[in-house]
């Protein structure tokens, strides 16, 4: 592993992991707490759309951020919009939202491979650290200090919504602002990781943490250290057996983040 980080593109793959993993780590403790789980699975999902609605629009075929982002960030708001006046149940809208976008997707798709080669959407739903260039790193540096400042100062609110709204009610605290803001950032935080992990494996990048987190902490604020710490293991340990076995690195962090998961529960069993 020594060798292979002289390499340059190796370095920038382990930056990327550096900033990708408490990025999205530090998000998973509150995707959890407010049940944002497949939420984030549908904004993943929308992010394929995205890009073969931007290669129509005439964006460039190597980075359509234009329409990932804005297409990415319209879903998320609709469903926060519907599911805060609708009497239907989060998941269920969820799945609405997941078909649509799949069928969107799927027809866009017909149109889009007649421009470019599928290998290279093939790229965008899972990933590939070792390709990241200088502008990604700065997209995830920017990502990461938007969720620290967004994010940061209203983290106990958004816990304190996620686990009592009557509380959070009677303590008038603005419930609506603090949701969309989360999404903002949440959405953000999807498409910049994209490149790192690829739209499917970020989902897991912002649940597993989380929930491993949950099997050895005692607090919130122990969840959210055992969160980001697990991210930076799974993720740097991903990398490095992407670059001496032939798999991708994707698949690779997000099976170190599932074995993360594994070893979190030895010590509730044996209790």
């Amino acid at each position: 592993m020594t060798d292979v980080l002289s390499f340059p593109f190796v370095q920038r793959a382990l930056l990327a992991v550096l900033l990708a993993a408490p990025l999205l780590g530090g998000l998973s403790h509150l995707v959890v707490a407010r049940r944002l789980a497949f939420f984030s699975a549908a904004v993943g999902q929308a992010v394929l759309t995205g890009v073969a609605l931007g290669v129509l629009l005439g964006e460039p075929v190597d980075a359509p951020w234009g329409s990932v982002f804005g297409f990415s960030l319209f879903t998320g708001v609709v469903l926060v919009f519907v599911r805060r006046r609708s009497l239907l149940p989060p998941d269920t809208l969820v799945g609405v939202l997941l078909a649509f976008t799949l069928g969107l997707g799927v027809c866009l798709l017909v149109a889009v491979t007649r421009r470019f080669n599928i290998h290279q959407l093939e790229a965008v739903m899972f990933g590939s650290v070792l390709t990241v260039q200088p502008v990604d790193l700065v997209l995830l540096g920017v990502a990461l200090a938007l969720a620290a400042a967004v994010v940061g100062p209203m983290a106990n609110r958004l816990l304190v919504q996620a686990l009592d709204a009557r509380l959070a009610a009677a303590a008038k605290m603005p419930e609506a602002r603090d949701e969309y803001l989360f999404v903002v950032v949440l959405t953000a935080a999807i498409v910049v990781s994209v490149k790192v992990m690829g739209a499917l494996m970020v989902e897991a990048m912002l649940v597993v943490p989380a929930a491993a987190a949950r099997n050895l902490a005692g607090s919130a604020r122990g969840t959210f250290f055992f969160s980001v710490v697990v991210a930076l293991l799974a993720g740097v340990a991903g990398l490095g057996v992407s670059t001496q076995v032939n798999v991708p690195s994707g698949a690779a962090i997000v099976l170190g983040l599932a074995l993360a998961f594994v070893l979190s529960l030895l010590p509730r069993l044996r209790r």
